[in-house]
C-alpha cells in the first residue's frame, strides 16, 4: 500500500520530530506525543502558569477531537482518497501560522493539535514494508529497532532480522532530522521553521496520490 513505503514511513517520522520540537520551542507543548504533553501537564501544574496549562490542555482536547473526527471520516471513506482530505488541515495550518496566526498561541495550538489529531489517525497502523511502526512519535520504534539491533547481534544473523533493524533505525533517524532541523531553523527563520512541515507534507500528499493513481487504487479504502 502507498502508506507502508519506506518513503511514507521516512516522511512520518520527520514531519513527527519537526512538529514536537517546533512546538515544545514555540509553545511550550507538545502536539504528537500527548503522552509527554500529559507528563509536561501535570509537572508544571502551578498556579502561576495557567497560561502554559491552558495551552498543554488545548493541545490534548483538540488532537482528541481531530483523532475522533478521523475515526469517524475513516469508516465513511469510499476512496484511497480520504487521507488526502484529512491531511489539508495541518497542511493548511502550518502553511499559514507564520504569517497569520504566531500571534495567538492558544488557536495556533488548538489548530495545529486538530491537524496533528487527523494525520495520526490516518496513517495508523502503518508500515515500513512488512514491519509495523508508530508515525509521528520514536519511542516505540526505538525499542523495536534495540530489539532488532539485538537479535541480529546475538546470533540471528540473517538478512530478514537486518532489515527489520535498519528499517526501525530509519525511522529513528527521520525524527531526529526532523526535530534537529526545526531546531535549527527556527533560530535562524524563526517561525517560518515550520514551513519545513509544510514542504514534507506537500511531498506526502503529492507521493500518495501518485502512488494511488499508478497502483489503481482511487476506488479501494485502503
Amino acid at each position: 500500500m502507498p502508506q507502508d513505503t519506506r518513503f511514507a514511513a521516512v516522511l512520518l517520522a520527520f514531519l513527527g520530530g519537526a512538529l514536537d520540537v517546533f512546538c515544545h520551542i514555540r509553545f511550550k507543548t507538545l502536539l504528537a506525543t500527548q503522552t509527554g504533553n500529559i507528563i509536561l501537564l501535570i509537572s508544571d501544574l502551578k498556579p502561576d502558569s495557567w497560561q502554559m496549562t491552558l495551552i498543554k490542555c488545548l493541545s490534548i482536547v483538540f488532537f482528541s477531537l481531530g483523532f475522533v473526527l478521523g475515526i469517524w471520516a475513516k469508516r465513511r471513506a469510499r476512496t484511497a482518497y480520504w487521507r488526502v482530505w484529512l491531511l489539508l488541515p495541518l497542511l493548511f495550518c502550518t502553511a499559514i501560522f507564520p504569517l497569520f496566526l504566531h500571534a495567538s498561541s492558544a488557536l495556533s495550538v488548538s489548530l495545529l493539535g486538530f491537524g496533528t489529531g487527523l494525520m495520526m489517525l490516518t496513517f495508523t497502523g502503518s508500515h515500513i514494508e512488512a514491519y509495523p511502526f508508530t508515525i509521528l512519535m520514536t519511542s516505540g520504534n526505538y525499542r523495536r529497532m534495540l530489539t532488532a539491533w539485538y537479535d541480529y547481534f546475538s546470533g540471528e544473523r540473517d538478512f530478514a532480522v537486518l532489515m527489520r533493524a535498519l528499517s526501525y533505525a530509519t525511522v529513528v533517524v527521520s525524527f531526529i532530522c526532523g526535530g534537529l532541523g526545526v531546531s535549527v531553523l527556527e533560530r535562524v527563520v524563526g517561525d517560518y521553521a515550520l514551513w519545513v512541515v509544510t514542504v514534507a507534507l506537500m511531498i506526502l500528499l503529492v507521493y500518495y496520490c501518485v502512488a494511488v493513481y499508478v497502483d489503481g487504487l482511487e476506488e479501494r479504502d485502503v
